[in-house]
């Protein structure tokens, strides 16, 4: 016995679908350009902040052993803080 149901598929939805992952894979391409063969980008900009961090740190604590301070109020802050960011 055949069904006489129309067939279900819908295929703009499919269409839309395939439009977004043609997409998402250009967007990768784009991402892949602009990184290049650079594959540890992003432990490269980790590094750069924890140094810049580190330098505002060293920067924040001469201040204070200089007895620079703002407005004639000691705000005294310990700066001794650490980054732990070793892999488990």
């Amino acid at each position: 016995m055949e069904s006489k149901e129309k067939n279900p598929h819908n295929y703009r939805t499919v269409g839309y679908s395939m439009i977004l992952v043609a997409a998402s894979l250009v967007i990768i391409g784009l991402l892949y350009l602009a990184i290049g063969d650079d594959v540890l980008y992003s432990d490269r900009v980790s590094k750069e902040k924890q140094f810049e961090y580190q330098k505002f740190l060293e920067d924040m604590k001469q201040k204070l052993e200089s007895g620079e301070s703002t407005q004639g109020k000691n705000l005294a802050v310990n700066l001794d803080e650490s980054m732990d960011v070793s892999n488990p």
